[in-house]
């Protein structure tokens, strides 16, 4: 028998939370603590992967690139 390959659909806590903070969004719900903590955790590894990645970008870059989106409408 040769080796199984795993495939995972989305995460189950992932878009728990998910839907947890767009109901806080955009109904008022309150957001669970613990949400908001695997939230910004989720949200500080993306980060990280980011910058290890692509480097850190100045403001300056940052703000051209928003510009240049104003430009197109």
């Amino acid at each position: 028998m040769g080796a199984e390959t795993k495939t995972t659909g989305p995460d189950p806590q992932e878009h728990a939370d998910e839907q947890a903070v767009l109901r806080h969004a955009f109904h008022g719900e309150p957001l669970d603590p613990e949400v908001r903590r695997r939230v910004h955790e989720r949200a500080a590894r993306v980060t990280e992967e980011i910058f290890r990645v692509a480097g850190e970008i100045d403001t300056e870059t940052i703000n051209a690139l928003f510009h240049d989106d104003d430009d197109e409408t």
